[in-house]
């Protein structure tokens, strides 16, 4: 944002905004219109008619055959401040075709009587002036890199006394938009003070039509001999002056540069049409400008900070190619001048920036949390001394810590969880036969028979244990192409006697015979079986559990439904958590709360998902999603 306000207040980069200015008008180019003819004194002219100047003779000669033909105004582009010496009766000859015409416009010129030498309004003969349908300022305004792009509408030597040249001449013809009305605007008070300043209103910005010669030309010698079609001037806006190199009447302007420059009459021609079509650019205030490029800096503080690396990469890029086009486009397609490079160059920097302060942070954490897991790892006996070369690349040294650290941590994982399945498997071993002798035995033994019951929780409590660890350490490379219909007609088999002896029915809805997945069947089977008994666990007497296979795009679904007590809603977020239990509302809770937790780990080994829907003591649906063997090829 900075950046954004300190390059727009300094305007230190106006000239590249001068070129995205340039390259919207090259790139919207339009055509001329056919009601606007330049009359040009070319090359052509002089060595037809001899050296510049030339007679009023020939000036007056000419006006009389373009209002003959039915011109709507006349612009004569000459300055015509001093009388013809050779000729004196030229001058008469002038004023008499200008009064006849009734609709000639004649240009003010304001100079420099020297080099920095006090400014002076140069008017046409009184003569002409009398007969004039109107007078209009030519003075054109070249910026810092000497083209020409703009004008003021109104200017004049102490007071706002001349429209522009162009606007003059809309204003005969009564062509001119409201907006440009011949009344000039009031003067502050502090520039009232000023008679021989310069004043100036009304900055505009030229919406160029095309490169020079993109107009319609005549030659001036064409039509002082009256080679031209009749009607060619009828009704038409035209433009006299001078095109001839030779002449100096010419000025760099942004569709050529400095390579080519257009002639002063062919630029009044696109002046003015673009304010007989509302198309001058207004140039909005600093204090906008300012606004807007604050506004423009601050969206990647938006959302920078809510996306990844790549993401914020595209943003910024796809922001600045934003921004860039509606630099180039506004002032041709909507007639507004805002300079958008401070904001361009905000966003350049906005993303190193951005990447540097997030590096710089995570850096720090990096650093912070490598030295805790590194003291973590130390106590736990595992010395980090291995693998780190020195480098001179900090960053890279780090990365290379936090790989050996993880390794460590994977090894850690391994052997936790060998050590778990181990210690499950020799516990479960005696546990087991204990149970089994207490339950063979016909004792009357009080102790044995209250043994029993806790015996049997612990043994439960270490299987469960054990199903978890196999679920953890499971693996890709142990799975083989399942048929799930069949895995889940062995499921409804297996649970068949314990639903009978509660007299629950349990009903199969497999919509079709063959569903093949890539899977681990015995642990598949044991977290589909383990939905399957809770859901008999928690019915009612006489109600039924109804398994579900159904196909659905690219994944099989397996819905487990039965219509028993149900979960409680607060239970909900948390079931398949370890050691949280999920037990019907207003049933006891029992167990360890990994029987969940287990289905849950098996299926997103499997690349799926589980869901439950419950209302309490109505109905209770767990949903398996998994995908089939043939979507993951």
């Amino acid at each position: 944002m900075m950046i954004a306000i300190s390059l727009s207040i300094s305007q230190v980069l106006l000239r590249l905004d001068y070129v995205l200015f340039d390259v919207g008008q090259k790139f919207f180019a339009k055509q001329a219109p056919s009601d606007v003819i330049v009359v040009a004194v070319d090359e052509y002219s002089l060595s037809q008619l001899g050296r510049w100047p030339w007679s009023r003779e020939q000036h007056a000669k000419l006006i009389e055959r373009v209002h003959a033909d039915g011109a709507k105004v006349i612009g004569l582009d000459f300055v015509l401040s001093e009388p013809e010496l050779n000729n004196t009766e030229a001058d008469q000859q002038l004023a008499l075709a200008i009064q006849k015409a009734q609709n000639v416009v004649l240009p003010v010129l304001v100079e420099g009587s020297r080099v920095n030498g006090q400014l002076i309004e140069t008017l046409p003969l009184s003569i002409l002036t009398e007969y004039a349908a109107s007078l209009g300022r030519v003075h054109v305004v070249l910026d810092d890199d000497g083209l020409a792009r703009g004008i003021y509408l109104w200017e004049g030597l102490g007071d706002l006394a001349w429209p522009h040249f162009t606007q003059a001449m809309l204003q005969t013809a009564h062509q001119l938009p409201t907006q440009y009305q011949i009344k000039p605007p009031n003067l502050m008070p502090s520039a009232t003070s000023q008679p021989y300043a310069l004043q100036r209103a009304d900055y505009r910005k030229i919406n160029f039509l095309g490169s020079p010669g993109h107009f319609q030309h005549l030659s001036y010698a064409q039509v002082v001999k009256g080679e031209f079609a009749q009607g060619t001037f009828k009704d038409k806006i035209v433009l006299i002056g001078a095109t001839a190199v030779g002449l100096g009447d010419t000025l760099p302007m942004p569709m050529t540069g400095l390579k080519q420059a257009m002639s002063g009459v062919e630029f009044h021609a696109n002046v003015l049409e673009a304010m007989r079509s509302n198309r001058l650019i207004k140039v909005m205030p600093l204090w906008l400008a300012c606004l807007a490029c604050i506004g423009i800096s601050l969206l990647p503080l938006v959302y920078l900070p809510k996306t990844t690396a790549t993401h914020g990469l595209l943003a910024t890029t796809l922001l600045f190619l934003i921004t860039l086009g509606l630099a180039v486009s506004l002032p041709s397609l909507f007639n507004i001048w805002l300079p958008f490079t401070p904001a361009l160059l905000a966003l350049i920097c906005a993303y190193p920036i951005w990447s540097w302060r997030r590096l710089e942070a995570a850096s720090l954490f990096l650093d912070k949390e490598l030295g805790l897991l590194q003291q973590d790892l130390s106590m736990l006996g595992v010395q980090q001394t291995h693998g780190v070369s020195a480098t001179t690349d900090v960053f890279q040294t780090r990365i290379q810590s936090v790989q050996q650290a993880a390794q460590s941590l994977r090894k850690l994982h391994q052997h936790k969880a060998e050590m778990l399945a181990f210690i499950s498997h020799d516990i479960r071993a005696p546990l087991a036969t204990l149970l089994l002798k207490i339950e063979t035995e016909a004792t009357q033994d009080n102790f044995a028979t209250q043994m029993k019951k806790p015996l049997a929780r612990a043994l439960d409590l270490v299987e469960k244990f054990l199903q978890s660890s196999r679920a953890e350490m499971l693996s890709a490379s142990q799975y083989q192409t399942l048929d799930l219909a069949d895995l889940l007609h062995q499921v409804i088999d297996d649970a068949y006697a314990i639903a009978k002896d509660k007299q629950i029915s349990l009903l199969r809805e497999l919509d079709t015979d063959e569903t093949l997945v890539h899977g681990e069947f015995g642990l598949l089977h044991r977290a589909i079986l383990n939905l399957v008994l809770n859901a008999i666990k928690f019915s009612s007497q006489g109600s039924q559990v109804i398994v579900r296979l159904t196909l659905l795009n690219q994944q099989a679904l397996v819905e487990v439904i039965d219509y028993g007590a149900g979960i409680a809603p607060e239970m909900l977020a948390n079931l398949f958590m370890r050691f949280k239990k999920g037990e019907g509302a207003g049933v006891a809770q029992t167990g360890a709360g990994l029987g969940l937790y287990f289905v849950k780990t098996v299926v997103e080994k499997h690349h799926g998902s589980i869901s439950v829907e419950s209302t309490p003591k109505v109905q209770t649906n767990f949903k398996i999603y998994l995908p089939l063997f043939n979507s993951l090829n």
